[in-house]
This record gives structure tokens, sequence and C-alpha cells, in this order.
């Protein structure tokens, strides 16, 4: 039984009773789970011994200490394999839902290092959800250019099928819905947020030639229902907000995203968007426009995913679950 893997937290239909087996007039169930951030070996006392060098720059010392804060804040930095069989139990369990199809809206892996993007592959290669009739993935920040980038890594296509930040990708499904992924991370070469030099973070942007893209193909998939991936959020208005956060726009909704609504009315203007970035738990009924969002929080640090079922009548139902650990 489902039950013994997760708990119900809540669901935009508040008649539909606790229970989490798959209903009877389901055509397609999806997952999501966001912001994974599965930790590699750290390396903290070389991290200190480099950030005390003698030739170390002042760039490179604020690369270091953000390097340090990042391994230091996982909450799972002291238990990988505790972590690692969390993650794998969540996969197994999302079978036993009745899961068709399950996304990740970024932020696989913590450090962007090849050990991480192999123990993700693994997890979901042993846990049956490897392929792309069972899966797909969109890159987020950390899977990108995160606060190692100084420190070169095979880059995460080596290990995973994605999109890159000027050309999205659709993809169609059963029960006539379609995905729209989009790498909504900034160039980290021809368009790098100024602070990111000081403060390696990501700003995220959505590129005048992703919406160029999805204008040449939406004829692929009208008629369907749609939804779109991405990895930053496009909103500010659920969360908690800080000075701290927000300062320079490190932490604000991404550039582009108004624009990026109007694209996707042209397809759908009931799509259902999903994304992460923001480890806050959106509510499960949080709408911006006629465009219902989900983000069930960092899986880090919430253990929650949403799953959406959309039924033989058109509808759709978002329910947000907590893996019992």
């Amino acid at each position: 039984m489902p039950g013994a893997f997760f708990k119900w937290i809540d669901c935009t239909d508040k008649t539909r009773p606790r229970d989490l087996r798959r209903p009877d007039d389901t055509i397609l169930r999806l997952a999501q789970l966001t912001d994974l951030h599965v930790p590699g070996e750290v390396e903290l006392v070389s991290r200190l011994r480099d950030l005390i060098s003698p030739h170390v720059s002042l760039q490179n010392i604020s690369h270091e200490i953000s390097a340090i804060s990042n391994e230091v804040g996982h909450h799972y930095r002291s238990t990988r394999k505790l972590y690692n069989g969390l993650v794998r139990k969540t996969l197994v369990g999302l079978h036993r839902l009745g899961v068709d199809h399950l996304v990740i809206t970024g932020d696989l892996v913590h450090c962007g290092l090849a050990e991480e993007f192999l123990d993700v592959r693994a997890a979901l290669e042993v846990t049956g959800w490897w392929g792309e009739e069972r899966l797909t993935v969109i890159p987020g920040n950390h899977d990108r250019f995160n606060i190692y980038e100084s420190y070169p890594s095979e880059p995460m296509e080596h290990f995973f099928p994605v999109v890159t930040p000027r050309e999205p990708m659709l993809k169609e499904l059963p029960g006539g819905v379609a995905l729209l992924a989009l790498d909504s991370n900034r160039d980290p070469i021809d368009d790098r947020h100024y602070l990111e030099r000081w403060l390696p973070n990501t700003v995220g942007r959505i590129y005048p030639e992703a919406l160029d893209w999805i204008e040449r193909h939406r004829a692929q998939v009208e008629g369907r229902r749609l939804v779109t991936l991405l990895h930053h959020h496009i909103s500010s208005d659920w969360h908690p907000r800080s000075a701290a956060k927000s300062f320079g726009g490190l932490m604000e909704p991404a550039d582009g995203a108004d624009e990026l609504i109007e694209a996707i009315d042209l397809i759908d203007p009931y799509s259902l968007i999903l994304h992460g970035h923001k480890h806050d738990v959106m509510p499960v009924d949080y709408a911006l426009g006629t465009h219902q969002l989900g983000n069930p929080g960092g899986f880090a640090n919430a253990l929650r995913f949403n799953v959406i079922d959309f039924n033989v009548h058109g509808e759709q139902v978002m329910t947000q679950l907590e893996l019992r650990p």
C-alpha cells in the first residue's frame, strides 16, 4: 500500500478522500520531484586550505566561502547513504502510487559533480524510472554552474538528456497531455549576472530565442493540455521574503517570466507550471492568473513531492505527499 511510503498533505480537490491510490478515472498520473540536491563527498579540509592560501584571489575567496557554506548547510551532508536511500525509497513508492511519468524540475545534485550525477542516474535506473517515456529532467542552477564552477567537471549532458537555455523541448504524453521543458539558467559565459562573480548563485532567465522556439513549434501540441517545466520560480507572493535573499536580485523571479506566460497562453491558457529553485513549500492551490503552479519545496528539506492526476473529463488535480522516513 502507498500509505506505507507516504502521507497525504493537501490536495486541490478538497472533496477528494485522503486516499493515495490512483483514482479510476485518471488517464495520466504525473509526479513532480524537485531540488533533490544529492550530495557528493565533502572536502571541507581542502577548501579551508585553499581559503588560507597566500596565492588565492579575492574572487576565489568568495567561491571558497560560498562552497563551505553550501556544504555545511546541506541537511544530509554527513549522512549521504541515508539520504540516497530516502531518494530510492521515494522512487520505488512512486510505482505503488501508479505514476506514469516522473518530472524532476532541477537541482538533481548539490555540487554538479560527476559522482553525484551518477548516484542519481543509478537510483533512477535501479528503480525503473530511467528512459524518456518515463522520465523528464530539466537542469537547475546546481546542475549547470554552481559555486564549484571554478573546479571543472563533466556537464550534465554527459549523464542526462536535457534541454539548453535557448532551445526548449516538447514531449507528448498519453491522455492528451504535453510537456514543455525549459532550461531557465542564464548563460554563464555570454550572459553572466554581474553579482555572480562575487556571490556565486544563479538568476533565472527565459531567453527570447526560447520564446521564438515555442512560437515556431506550438502547432505540434495545440489542443493538448500543457505542463510547463522550468527550474526557477516565476512569482514571489507565495513564499517568505528577506532582504538578504533578495540582495541584487539573486533570488527574484526569473527574467522573462511574463513573456513566457504569454507564449504558453497561445498553446494552453490554463497550462500547469511546475518549478523548483525556492525550497519553500508552495500551497497546492496557488495560481498565477489562470495558471496553477506547483512547487513541493526542496526534497532535501521537506521530503515532499506533487502528484498530478489528469482525468477523462479534462480536469487536473494536484496532491502533495510527504515521504515517511
